[in-house]
């Protein structure tokens, strides 16, 4: 069993009004508030032109999920949200990938020492059966 993996419980009522208002507060944070803050923006840019027409609420959150999903796509993914227990410490991943690299070097040693070793038993092998196509008198 994968001991990385958190399960959540939801119990009664309780839980699931405080599940709904974790949902509505991620809601708010990712969506409302940045399509509120774009509704504003693009209101206040239409007041110094006469032909551009202004925003509602609906509209500027359409518009904040065009500019992340554009964002997304120009980053081709390569941003990534991770929930975990730990936080990546920058001197441990060294250490680590030194140890994994000294760990690949003796993985390697013993595989070109136990190549060695069979075809040092092999060639023993092919000169014994050269030694036995001789004929002998």
């Amino acid at each position: 069993m994968n001991k990385k993996f958190n399960v959540i419980k939801i119990n009664g009522l309780k839980g699931l009004f405080i599940a709904a208002f974790i949902v509505g507060c991620l809601i708010a944070g990712f969506l409302i508030f940045p399509g509120w803050l774009c509704m504003h923006v693009w209101n206040f840019v239409a007041g110094f032109f006469t032909d551009m027409p202004t925003m509602n609420m609906l509209h500027g959150s359409i518009l904040w999920c065009i500019v992340a999903l554009s964002l997304y796509a120009i980053n081709k993914g390569n941003l990534s949200i991770s929930f975990g227990h730990s936080a990546p410490v920058v001197a441990a991943n060294e250490e680590r990938i030194k140890e994994i690299l000294r760990q690949i070097n003796e993985k390697n040693t013993q595989i070109i020492a136990s190549e060695k070793q069979i075809d040092d038993n092999h060639s023993e092998n092919s000169q014994n059966d050269n030694n036995d196509d001789k004929i002998v008198k």
